[in-house]
């Protein structure tokens, strides 16, 4: 099975304490090499400025990823500045955004599952998430479905079609607070049974990621939590959940179940909070980081 990944590659601005690092990002970006690493045939639509194009994909297509980018005057811009040791905490600003995608962008797109990574509420419109449907199985990382930028501040607020929206998705993913934003529910596994409700695509599965509480994990039989994998000393926070989903999405088209799927997942991201930059392991690592090895 393969996997196409839709999402705006960024310039990212890392600050962790004293130190800066500037790096490319977004969903699509951490995504797609996790699962290229991981083993999966893998391609990438995105939209960049022309100028970033060369560096900003660079690394995609250095490892294997098939890159089909679309137009923007823009290239999307983040900063995040981590306020404490284990990183779970973050302020983020957006000083430049990139154009949204349509229906004409998926032209390019070709996988038994779409992973989407919007970044902004004005990313994926809803028309462009019903076309997206109709060409496989659609794993939405909402994130930015409940992220509006305005001014270059970056806030979460309800995302107004989420009913409709949802009807057209299969695999859910998002944290905590994007949950609370979604449902009005603020216990996890409350508002992930919500959101496979929600969902209207087989096998209508909802992740909500905890950072350091790991994860839970509904679809509309049973409910799943998913402990945090230890790991030796934190790094860089950013792009882990991208890589859980991924890593998840990988576990599952495998055959793997929820619950199997989502430990692997788990330590697919510890591995990548340990260093800067996109996940750089291995299947067998992440697997024997599992038995407590690595740590």
């Amino acid at each position: 099975m393969t996997i196409c990944v839709i999402g705006h590659v960024t310039r990212d601005r890392v600050f962790v304490g004293d130190a800066v690092r500037e790096q490319p990002g977004g969903a699509a970006w951490y995504a797609a090499l996790a699962l290229r690493r991981l083993g999966r045939r893998v391609s990438v639509v995105t939209k960049t400025a022309p100028a970033d194009a060369s560096a900003l994909l660079r690394e995609l297509r250095e490892a294997g990823v098939a890159v089909t980018l679309g137009r923007s005057p823009a290239t999307t811009t983040f900063e995040n500045r981590y306020l404490d040791a284990a990183l779970s905490q973050r302020e983020q600003t957006a000083p430049a955004v990139a154009a949204p995608f349509d229906a004409g962008d998926l032209a390019g797109a070709r996988g038994d599952v779409l992973q989407l990574g919007p970044l902004t509420s004005a990313d994926m419109p809803l028309s462009f998430l019903r076309r997206a449907a109709a060409l496989g199985a659609v794993a939405l990382d909402a994130q930015g479905m409940v992220r509006r930028v305005q001014n270059g501040k970056v806030a979460l607020v309800p995302w107004a079609d989420a009913r409709t929206g949802l009807r057209h998705v299969a695999f859910l993913k998002v944290d905590e607070a994007e949950a609370a934003t979604l449902t009005g529910e603020k216990d996890a596994r409350r508002a992930a049974e919500r959101l496979a409700g929600w969902l209207g695509r087989a096998p209508r599965e909802a992740i909500v990621s905890a950072a350091g509480a790991g994860a839970v994990i509904a679809n509309p039989q049973r409910l799943f939590h998913i402990e945090a994998v230890p790991v030796r000393r934190p790094a860089d926070a950013t792009g882990c959940g991208d890589t859980f989903f991924a890593a998840y999405l990988h576990g599952r088209m495998k055959g793997e179940g929820c619950a199997e799927a989502g430990r692997f997942a788990a330590a697919c991201a510890a591995l990548t909070l340990e260093r800067f930059g996109a996940f750089a392991g291995s299947e067998a690592e992440a697997r024997e980081r599992l038995l407590g090895g690595g740590v």
